[in-house]
């Protein structure tokens, strides 16, 4: 698979709601999320530091990349007014070996420079304008000699593309391994549309350009209702647009699935511009310490489809997105009609 995380800031009410999503942040400021996003009724994530050295770091791990495999970062950002503030951006192997994003406000510009330890060196400076939403893509391969490489667009034009040595000779392999926010002083950034991918696959390996990512819910019941609702209708325990943790469903049983119907995607998507699809889901294991997973599930026509990975639950909240980068019926692109005819659900295992 290559998309490997997308995120619109839709399902958020606050930071806590954010940091299920995001489990190894911390000091993570003043984090709203305003319905001024860049569509009219979206949100967005508005980070106001309010102080130094808050972090948010996204939920990828060492196994998220292969060795050499380019790491592609995606999103949408405004940057309200100028001043003294400094944000960074990384793609690394756990701070060792890479690249780093400078976003400084004095200068209104984003430093990219390679990683090599603690050492930064400079390869180059892309200017954009404040208070305007821009958009901003860069891929990383690690590489030691003239084998590393960094690209970097702003709004889909090329602005660096450099080679060289950003590998250091203290890490423990050229994966990247960590995606890191670190705001440094006093600002007020807004962000949308996220996407993270790699280079490894036959399709999304590569920039994909501005792109937008749309949130849409269960509205009804579908085929499957095998999994005992807290209060009601099964769907209407899982149909809030912000996380309730009060009402869920839940089962036990190997094999029940829950299956739901969903609105409709918005009209006027692009057919053309559907990268995949995302189901996430939050969920927990209540039944002691018995090995409790679940499978994602997308069923179109009367055929049910299953991700390709599980997730094992722990005793507390946990967010597990499931990717479908190609219909599972025909390994087609996605359309609207596609989407549209699908239920989705999950599916005990």
């Amino acid at each position: 698979m290559t998309l490997k995380f997308i995120d619109g800031f839709e399902s958020y009410a606050n930071a806590a709601d954010m940091i299920q999503v995001y489990p190894a942040s911390s000091n993570h400021g003043n984090i709203t999320f305003p319905t001024t996003g860049r569509r009219a009724g979206t949100k967005c994530l508005d980070w106001d530091a309010g102080y130094t050295n808050a972090y948010l770091r996204s939920p990828i791990d060492a196994n998220t990349f292969a060795s050499s495999e380019y790491a592609i970062l995606g999103f949408a950002f405004k940057v309200k007014g100028s001043g003294n503030y400094e944000l960074d951006i990384n793609l690394d192997n756990n701070g060792q070996g890479g690249m780093a994003l400078e976003f400084d406000g004095n200068s209104s510009g984003i430093i990219l420079v390679k990683r090599s330890g603690v050492s930064l060196s400079t390869i180059g400076n892309i200017s954009y304008e404040l208070d305007t939403w821009n958009y901003f893509e860069v891929k990383c391969k690690i590489g030691n000699g003239t084998d590393g490489h960094i690209v970097a667009r702003l709004n889909e034009q090329e602005m660096i593309n450099w080679v060289g040595d950003n590998y250091y000779s203290g890490a423990t392999g050229f994966q990247i391994s960590r995606f890191q926010a670190h705001l440094h002083n006093y600002w007020d950034i807004q962000i949308d549309d996220l996407y993270i991918a790699g280079s490894n696959g036959s399709y999304n390996n590569d920039f994909l350009g501005d792109v937008r990512i749309d949130a849409i819910h269960p509205n009804g019941a579908g085929n499957h209702t095998d999994l005992t609702p807290s209060a009601g209708n099964n769907y209407d325990c899982v149909n809030e647009a912000i996380v309730d943790e009060s009402d869920y469903v839940e089962g036990i049983n190997i094999g029940d699935i829950d299956s739901y119907s969903y609105a409709d995607v918005p009209t006027d998507l692009d057919d053309t511009g559907i990268y995949g699809i995302c189901l996430r889901n939050i969920s927990q294991r209540t039944a002691g310490s018995d090995n409790i997973k679940i499978d994602a599930l997308v069923r179109t026509g009367s055929t049910d489809y299953n991700s390709a990975s599980e997730l094992s639950l722990t005793d507390t909240w946990y967010t597990k997105d499931f990717i479908f980068e190609k219909d599972p019926s025909d390994s087609g692109d996605w359309t609207k009609a596609k989407i549209n005819a699908c239920e989705f659900g999950m599916e005990v295992a």
